[in-house]
Parts: structure tokens; C-alpha cells; sequence
């Protein structure tokens, strides 16, 4: 028997049962009408289109030009089949993930590209933006253009190192808007480093999970849906110690 879609903003292909039987749906009406953004498909970016794609926003736009790699399907939700990994001339990220969200969710729109400053305007009318790229010049430039547009984002980042016969390392998420910005050079790096995570090959799956679920929680803070007393704009994960701090707080 074919299911019923019953929720009120027909984005989603079958009915959000769990909201209905908490008595929550009055709350995910604060996302309705927003248009998301996430630039970058990689482990945290793709845990990030997980949590947004289980919320009735309008649409969500995906944005990565790479070729879905079998790295990638050891640190990114589910599990991808081989023959997807195997099929000849590779399989664009967006188009992999836009064909897994949307048996559930009807607004995704894949963008087989990157975000430049030369294409950001095309963003001027989103509502959030999550960047979740490993390119800290590209990473401060885009920064830099959205807030010129006015356009609200979150910026996500891990550090991972080896220490002795461990890792160790952070998780960082940092909030860049008209409203407060004058952190912004204080959290995000404009240049590339040699110490680099990425470079170092270092990326797990829990911490870019961990990451994404940070930084989706401050998004639906900032819409609303939860309560945020302390409004940071900078949080970060210490692995070794478990701590999380919040810093850059409005004044």
C-alpha cells in the first residue's frame, strides 16, 4: 500500500510521524521557507545535509564539484554500494547525495560545482549557508563575501593530530553574521598551514559527525528552535579533555 505524504509543506515524500507524536510540529514551521546552502560534500558536510534534509525547509542546495571516492564512503551517513564506488567515470558528490535525500526530501538541488568569489552571489537570497571546505584561503574569501551580501553562515573545521600512540585534536563550528562578525579573523585562518588535518590524511568519521551535529544544533538555535541563552558564535570541542567551549558572545 503507497503511503500517504501528509505533512503541510509537501517537501518531504512521507509523513514526519516522529514530530506529529511529540507535538512538535508548531516548532519545525520556524524552518519552513528557509533555503539552505552547504558548501562542501565531504565527511561534515554530508553528515550536515543528513540532519537538514529530516527538517521541512524549502530547499536545501548541495554544492561540491569532486567525485564521490571510496575515502568518502568511509566517513559519510549509510552505506554507499560498490557498484556505485565502481561505475565508470566516477559519480559527482551532489549527484550521489541528491539521489539518496531525495526518497526523502523534495527541495534538494545538487550544484556540481565550487562556490568562488566569483559565483557567491548567487547565494544573496539564501538563508543560512554551512561551509564545510579544507581550503582556508577559499574558506576566509567566502567568509569575507557573505557578509558583504548579508548572508548568515556557519562555518564548520576539525583539527586532528597524532599524539604518541593517539590522536587528539578539536572540533570547531563559528557563526559569521551582519549581526556579530568581528570575530571572524580570530577564528577562521586565511592561510594554509602546514599543519593542516587534511593534509595529514587524518579524518574520522565520528568527529566529522560530531562536527556536523554541533553545528546543525547551533543553526536551529538561530532559527528558533531551540533555546540559546548564551548566543556564541564560536564553539569548540576539546578531544582530549571533553570539554566544549563557547566564546564570542554578542556584547
Amino acid at each position: 500500500m503507497k503511503t500517504e505524504v501528509m505533512s503541510d509543506t509537501n517537501v518531504f515524500k512521507y509523513p514526519d510521524t516522529n514530530s506529529s507524536r511529540a507535538g512538535i510540529e508548531f516548532l519545525n514551521r520556524k524552518f519552513e521557507n528557509q533555503k539552505i546552502a552547504i558548501i562542501g560534500l565531504g565527511g561534515t558536510g554530508s553528515y550536515i545535509l543528513d540532519q537538514v534534509a529530516k527538517t521541512p525547509v524549502k530547499e536545501i542546495h548541495i554544492f561540491d564539484d569532486d567525485v564521490f571516492q571510496l575515502h568518502n564512503a568511509f566517513r559519510s551517513p549509510g552505506a554507499v554500494s560498490s557498484e556505485k564506488l565502481e561505475a565508470e567515470g566516477g559519480m559527482k558528490k551532489v549527484d550521489y547525495y541528491h539521489e539518496v535525500y531525495s526518497n526523502m526530501h523534495t527541495g534538494i538541488k545538487a550544484h556540481p560545482k565550487y562556490v568562488t568569489i566569483e559565483n557567491v552571489n548567487e547565494l544573496k537570497d539564501f538563508s543560512y549557508v554551512f561551509i564545510s571546505i579544507d581550503k582556508n584561503e577559499v574558506r576566509y574569501n567566502l567568509v569575507k563575501e557573505f557578509l558583504n551580501i548579508g548572508v548568515t553562515f556557519i562555518d564548520v573545521g576539525i583539527g586532528v593530530n597524532k599524539a604518541n600512540d593517539c590522536l587528539n585534536g578539536a572540533a570547531r563550528v563559528t557563526v559569521g553574521s551582519s549581526y556579530k562578525n568581528d570575530h571572524l579573523d580570530f577564528r577562521i585562518g586565511s592561510v594554509e598551514s602546514e599543519e593542516n588535518e587534511y593534509s595529514n590524511n587524518i579524518q574520522i568519521a565520528d568527529l566529522n559527525c560530531l562536527n556536523a551535529m554541533l553545528a546543525v544544533l547551533k543553526w536551529k538555535k538561530l532559527s528558533g528552535f531551540y533555546q540559546d541563552i548564551k548566543q556564541e558564535h564560536n564553539s569548540l570541542f576539546l578531544i582530549n579533555t571533553n570539554k566544549l567551549l563557547n566564546e564570542d558572545n554578542p556584547a
